[in-house]
């Protein structure tokens, strides 16, 4: 498929009128901790809001001392600005995955999440790439595969019979029909929002990282938190960090694929740290499977 062939589709894409304007203002409340909770509820609409709220409340109602959750500036206060974030990026696509033959949801909220959280704590801990930007792209980074399936469905199902009859693997059976991945489609999207660079570069790249020209470690972390987050599951009981750390004992070696070296006790820092923001992270998947189908047209 020609690149203006897709670009004119994308241009079509009709989400939540404000999205792209919450999307950034997202992205400045992660980066800048001088932003307020009232700078971000400024941006959203009364529907928006209202699908934010419902999430934070179903995400924490029977928790112990539970107040329901009334407004944007209380949602942060209580669910954290990192998982409201989560929410909000992952919003309007959730609505575009139902319908027979849909994508599962839930399986990829956990999956985006722990991308984005795994991304996220090696940028910390190992100091590279951008901590923010690999987040937010950790997020992100499948979000091209919705919009594959929901406004090129007609190549969705050439590719799904390519998968199916010749063993093809997702991302050969999209460079087979759409002479580009969801990265690239995912990365076309989100720089036609405005959002910067260094996210948008990781998206595109994280199957490819040597492909990257610029924000090489970007895609390299979320590459990395791809992988990872193929092999766990954020619905399974975490006992102890002991056995979340038998369980797992590839992560290591799949950081230390991308030439950064671990010691000792960067090792046990990543894994600390992965444990506890995937143990967090866990009350949101209770809103994953439950928004309602959009029921907007397509391309």
């Amino acid at each position: 498929m020609e690149r203006e062939e897709i670009l004119k589709r994308l241009r079509k894409i009709d989400v939540l009128p404000t999205f792209p304007a919450v999307m950034a203002e997202v992205i400045s409340v992660i980066e800048d901790p001088m932003s307020s909770a009232t700078d971000l509820a400024r941006t959203m609409d009364p529907s928006m809001a209202g699908e934010v709220l419902r999430c934070a409340n179903t995400a924490y109602f029977g928790t112990r001392n539970f107040r329901k959750i009334t407004s944007i500036e209380h949602a942060i206060a209580i669910v954290g600005l990192e998982q409201l974030s989560q929410m909000i990026l992952h919003m309007p696509f959730l609505s575009m995955m139902g319908g027979e033959g849909g994508l599962d949801r839930e399986r990829f909220v956990r999956h985006s999440m722990i991308c984005g959280i795994v991304s996220k704590v090696i940028s910390r801990t190992l100091h590279a790439g951008e901590e923010h930007a690999v987040y937010i792209g950790g997020l992100m980074h499948d979000i091209g595969a919705i919009i594959i399936y929901r406004y090129f469905n007609e190549e969705w199902k050439v590719m799904s019979a390519l998968v199916r009859n010749e063993g093809r693997t997702w991302t050969q059976a999209e460079e087979d029909v759409l002479s580009c991945d969801h990265g690239m489609i995912g990365a076309c999207l989100l720089t036609m929002w405005n959002i910067p660079q260094a996210v948008t570069d990781g998206v595109m790249h994280h199957h490819a990282p040597h492909r990257a020209a610029e924000n090489v470690w970007n895609a390299k972390l979320i590459g990395v938190g791809n992988r990872f987050a193929k092999n766990v599951d954020l619905s399974d009981n975490f006992a102890s960090l002991d056995e979340f750390i038998n369980n797992n004992k590839d992560f290591i070696p799949l950081v230390e694929e991308t030439g950064l070296d671990v010691t000792l006790s960067q090792e046990l820092d990543l894994f600390e740290g992965v444990y506890t923001l995937m143990k967090n992270a866990r009350g949101l998947l209770s809103c994953a499977g439950d928004v309602e189908d959009d029921q907007g047209t397509g391309s």
